[in-house]
């Protein structure tokens, strides 16, 4: 009897430990299909959708402040033959790190909220006169080009003042009524955005 009831133990125990095996294997297998391939929910654009900060994208691709300052310095005037005074060379460097943060705190909220398409707001009744030339105010952008352009997010040039803004449904957008929330992408291609170069002198 007692030696049935070992038998019956180490095979319990057996089982057990060939089951641990099993599913450590299967662990394994996952964690290392996903280091290959990425995370499943990342590789389908929901997890870039919802969840990720365009932030340390945005930060790769624009310039340093370093950078701005520097070429600030070696710049008299703005596009408009305007005369750049050190005030106002201060003023386009902080502009352009604080517009930095708002337009990304407008998308990281926008993610919170779930929200899916940003427009573009130039400014009703003073556009930015630079970006006047590329973009309309209200057009808009889905998150998922944001995700694959972080370029897309302003500012686009020094003294910029176009902003980037989450669409509820709710933004009452006169103009983007004639233009019918026309996209800013063309055929899947966004079109070309300003030289950051390109100096106004803020008011």
């Amino acid at each position: 009897m007692v030696p049935a009831i070992i038998g019956v133990v180490l095979l319990v125990v057996l089982v057990i430990v060939a089951i641990r095996m099993i599913s450590m294997k299967h662990l394994s297998d996952e964690v290392l299909q996903e280091s290959i391939q990425g995370p499943a929910i990342h590789a389908s654009g929901i997890y870039s959708i919802i969840r990720k900060s365009p932030r340390e994208d945005l930060f790769r691709i624009r310039p340093p402040e370093e950078e701005i300052r520097k070429y600030l310095a070696s710049r008299n005037e703005d596009i408009h033959r305007r005369a750049l005074l050190e005030p106002d060379r201060q003023r386009l460097a902080e502009k352009w790190r604080q517009s930095m943060e708002e337009n990304i705190r407008a998308v990281e909220q926008g993610d919170a909220g779930n929200v899916e398409f940003y427009y573009f707001d130039c400014g009703e009744h003073q556009p930015c006169p630079v970006c006047a030339s590329y973009l309309n105010h209200g057009q808009f952008v889905s998150r998922q080009e944001i995700f694959n352009n972080p370029s897309l997010i302003p500012p686009f040039h020094l003294g910029c003042t176009t902003r980037i803004m989450p669409y509820r449904g709710k933004e009452n957008l006169k103009e983007t009524a004639a233009l019918g929330m026309a996209p800013f992408f063309s055929n899947g291609t966004p079109p070309p955005l300003p030289e950051w170069k390109n100096t106004v002198t803020l008011p």
